[in-house]
């Protein structure tokens, strides 16, 4: 891993531990989320594309790359919404109050939590992307999923192909 990674990593945790106070005193760039009133920073070298999670006073916070949103604006957008719906759905404060504390047990045993959650998510923003009229948001969304194939989209998540087919059956739906 990098230098600049890591202390962009420490930037962002020192700030979303210790409040969205203290991270926007560290000037840590936010981004207008339109599919929701969650404070959305914008980081770079972000190691993932995107993030949900909660500060250190308990508030939604939405993490997402610079480079994703420089490289396409319009995945950029599915990403924000998808993250968003993390929250309205109660995927992170489950996370944080069950998931998060099971303790040193091997993530294996949430492994399918963790999938459902991502696919929910997926769906979900396919619902606000549809209700925004935003076709070309859904397909790069789903286009990118379909690029990682048969390998997981991140650590415990759905494959590509699980993903892309999920996504096309929520823009089918009514």
């Amino acid at each position: 891993m990098r230098l600049p990674v890591l202390a962009t990593a420490a930037i962002l945790g020192l700030g979303l531990f210790c409040g969205t106070t203290l991270a926007r005193q560290l000037w840590l760039p936010t981004i207008d989320n339109p599919f929701c009133s969650i404070t959305t920073y914008l980081l770079p070298e972000l190691p993932e594309q995107a993030m949900s999670t909660i500060d250190a006073n308990d508030r939604p916070v939405i993490v997402v790359s610079a480079l994703t949103m420089a490289e396409s604006q319009t995945y950029g957008r599915f990403l924000m919404a998808h993250e968003c719906c993390h929250h309205t759905l109660g995927h992170v404060a489950r996370y944080h109050t069950e998931l998060g504390h099971l303790g040193p047990q091997p993530f294996f045993y949430i492994a399918p939590q963790l999938k459902g959650m991502e696919l929910d998510a997926d769906c979900c923003a396919v619902k606000m992307l549809k209700l925004k009229n935003e076709p070309e948001t859904i397909e790069a969304a789903r286009q990118m999923m379909a690029q990682f194939g048969a390998k997981p989209t991140g650590a415990y998540y759905p494959t590509g192909i699980e993903r892309a087919d999920n996504i096309a059956k929520c823009a089918a739906e009514d």
